[in-house]
């Protein structure tokens, strides 16, 4: 009987490795509130720069705040209309980055978002910021 136990034991722990994806959580999407983004000059940094592991920070986040690119900001709107331009190629690789990963286009259109509508993703601290256009 003891041994019938152990087996048991050991198939709960297989089943739960093996389920640990569908177990994992899924981070909550709220609406960040207009003028309320990270500072201009600090997202032009994050957004020149292309991270791989922004998709890896998205699918692992405890929560998501989606900033509408129009209304993230108050001051400097015109600086951060320009940054789409010119950060064009950071933006395109991220997009093709989360395309790849099916897990991410899952979670995004779970919250009725595109791939293509996708700016930019900053972790701070697991609780991460997505920047829709």
């Amino acid at each position: 009987m003891n041994k019938l136990s152990s087996l048991s034991v050991v198939a709960l722990v297989a089943a739960l490795i093996a389920a640990g994806p569908v177990l994992a959580a899924v981070p909550k999407f709220t609406n960040g509130a207009p003028g309320t983004a990270m500072g201009v000059d600090e997202f032009a940094s994050q957004l020149a720069v292309f991270n791989a592991r922004e998709v890896a920070d998205l699918i692992g986040a405890k929560s998501v705040t989606v900033y509408n690119y129009d209304t993230a900001w108050t001051d400097k709107s015109g600086k951060a209309v320009n940054l789409l331009t010119e950060d064009s190629q950071s933006i395109g690789l991220l997009r093709e980055a989360l395309n790849k990963n099916p897990a991410a286009v899952k979670l995004l259109a779970d919250n009725k978002i595109k791939v293509d509508q996708v700016v930019d993703i900053v972790d701070v601290g697991g609780n991460v910021q997505l920047y829709i256009q």
